[in-house]
């Protein structure tokens, strides 16, 4: 099966009105001689930073290629192999020397920023190896994207490295970028996401959401949350293998803290009713849930900006949001400290 490989590798940036000082040459080898024949293609981004059309094209011979071209658009251009690989590479006036080993490891020269990247991943690779605590992965990365947001590098990074940013940061470095990429969809759609997660973070009063239970009838979270009782919103899905994975835990606390003033409200991300009642037969739910089978697009996960599942979410008994996201130690604890042992 053919495998699309999405790594960055960067060069210099800077865009000038001269074509002749836009001219980048952009030469590369591979290890051996497997992709002879092949044909590379250059592509771009388009204003709204979707890959675009190719706009130049080589044929690899001997074990190189070659690509003499001007700087288009935006300096984020992609090589990409027959669609078997796509090399993303930001490239300006200059030769770029972009060496391929035997597994398609490529390595970089003449350009600043291409060292400055290639020391970031070594020190990310470092901090992963090491499991070093005092030094984290999303630091590296906000240190080297911070003084480049305003320009199409900075920008096309901090896209790319979204997951590894918290919201704190976004905010902060969209207010550094540049109007036009405030303004692009994906951009706005996130700022979106931001307002929605503030909204419902811990400390805040739990937002009312409703659906239909099993039965068919409509639910609200305020039928439970904020009316004396420690509320947990277990956010899942019958399709779900880390969900159902986690259930007979969850099943087990039930058990041992509905007597002490635990309810478990479910919001199922389902589309499929009978997938969404056969899943909570099967794993013996017997708290209340609800859901709009919506899929990704529950209104109810939408609200609390929910990405990833199984999500968990405890509110207290005046209906104030005391924590989310815990795993079933911290759960534990946090249940003792609420309701006792």
């Amino acid at each position: 099966m053919k495998k699309i490989i999405l790594s960055v590798l960067i060069a210099a940036s800077v865009m000038t009105a001269c074509q002749e000082k836009n001219t980048f040459t952009l030469t590369g080898t591979f290890a051996d001689h497997a992709y002879d024949g092949k044909i590379l293609y250059l592509k771009q981004l388009d204003s709204a930073y979707r890959i675009s059309e190719v706009f130049d094209s080589t044929k690899v011979e001997n074990g190189k290629f070659l690509f003499k071209n001007i700087v288009k658009k935006s300096p984020v251009v992609f090589l990409e192999i027959q669609a078997e690989y796509r090399e993303a590479i930001i490239a300006e006036k200059g030769n770029i020397e972009v060496n391929f080993d035997s597994v398609l490891k490529p390595t970089i020269k003449g350009s600043p920023l291409s060292d400055q990247y290639q020391q970031i991943q070594t020190k990310v690779a470092d901090v992963v190896n090491r499991k070093d605590t005092t030094q984290k992965i999303e630091d590296i990365i906000y240190n080297f994207i911070k003084p480049q947001i305003a320009t199409p590098v900075g920008q096309f990074f901090f896209l790319d490295c979204l997951n590894m940013l918290d919201d704190s940061r976004k905010k902060e470095l969209i207010s550094l970028t540049t109007p036009d990429f405030k303004n692009i969809g994906i951009v706005q759609e996130l700022q979106k996401r931001i307002e929605v997660r503030e909204a419902t973070v811990v400390g805040k009063q739990f937002t009312d959401v409703k659906g239909f239970n099993l039965a068919g009838k409509e639910v609200k979270l305020s039928d439970y949350a904020g009316k004396g009782k420690v509320v947990l919103v277990d956010f899942w899905a019958s399709w779900c293998g880390p969900c159902r994975q986690a259930m007979p835990d969850l099943v087990a606390t039930y058990q041992k803290y509905k007597n002490k003033g635990l309810e478990i409200v479910g919001i199922s991300l389902d589309s499929n009713k009978d997938a969404w009642a056969k899943a909570t037969e099967d794993l013996k739910i017997s708290w209340p849930q609800f859901s709009n089978l919506k899929g990704w697009e529950e209104d109810c996960a939408v609200t609390y900006g929910v990405n990833s599942i199984p999500h968990t979410m405890l509110i207290d008994k005046d209906g104030k949001i005391i924590a989310r996201g815990l795993g079933e130690d911290e759960l534990n604890i946090r249940l003792e400290e609420s309701l006792g042992k």
